[in-house]
């Protein structure tokens, strides 16, 4: 039973350094070595446990698939299906999602590296960015559309996507630019109070984006 723990502790730190060094640096500037080093284990052990290093990094994205996947965005939505001809359903809907996502992005619980390796994979194409499309982004993508689709049926694949864009892109940013929105803060992390006005905030923009356009203006005719 030691045996296997030790195993399994290896692999673990094995995946952690990978990923912290990968978010830092971006995959491809990642060697086995400053694996190895940042992990304190040997370069031999990469090959044993994964085969090598790409294999490695495959891991390290399933990593952070398997947290997300736990709980899809479209079990989220799932209690507001039968009441999106309201408002109060479509916002729930709405806040559920927005909540999903900051709430994986920012949990304390977990590494920062699972949110920074996203943005190093979505800046080059590669296989491994395959991998996180099809099992994270594409997921995701594809229950916003329907929502959308379903509170609105005449919004067009434009008009959504950039629905889409409006909902995700401020908790993204607050990801990807984390050391410098931490620094105009004044804070070493974000606190739930802030993560909760951002909840609100957006959830406040998409009701408004969504609800019906204002009549336009008469415009006086020329005499």
């Amino acid at each position: 039973m030691k045996k296997y723990a030790s195993s399994e502790q290896t692999k673990e730190a094995l995946i952690n350094a990978a990923g912290e060094l990968a978010a830092e640096t971006g995959f491809p500037n990642v060697s086995t070595r400053a694996i190895a080093e940042r992990a304190n284990e040997n370069i031999g052990s990469i090959h044993y446990h994964f085969g090598g290093k790409e294999q490695l990094f495959e891991a390290v994205v399933q990593e952070v698939v398997k947290r997300c996947s736990a709980y899809p965005a479209s079990r989220a939505v799932e209690p507001y299906l039968d009441a999106l001809e309201t408002a109060e359903g479509q916002a729930g809907a709405i806040r559920a999602v927005v909540r999903r996502e900051i709430t994986l992005l920012f949990d304390p619980a977990y590494p920062l590296w699972h949110s920074r390796v996203v943005y190093q994979l979505m800046q080059q194409k590669s296989r491994l960015q395959d991998l996180m499309v099809q099992e994270l982004f594409d997921p995701i993508i594809d229950t916003l559309s329907s929502l959308l689709g379903k509170i609105d049926p005449e919004l067009d694949r434009q008009e959504t996507f950039l629905l889409i864009a409006e909902m995700i892109s401020p908790i993204a940013t607050h990801a990807d630019y984390m050391a410098y929105c931490l620094e105009q803060l004044g804070t070493a992390s974000y606190d739930a109070g802030y993560l909760e006005k951002m909840e609100n905030l957006i959830v406040r923009k998409m009701t408004l984006l969504l609800g019906p356009e204002p009549e336009a203006r008469q415009q006086p005719h020329a005499d």
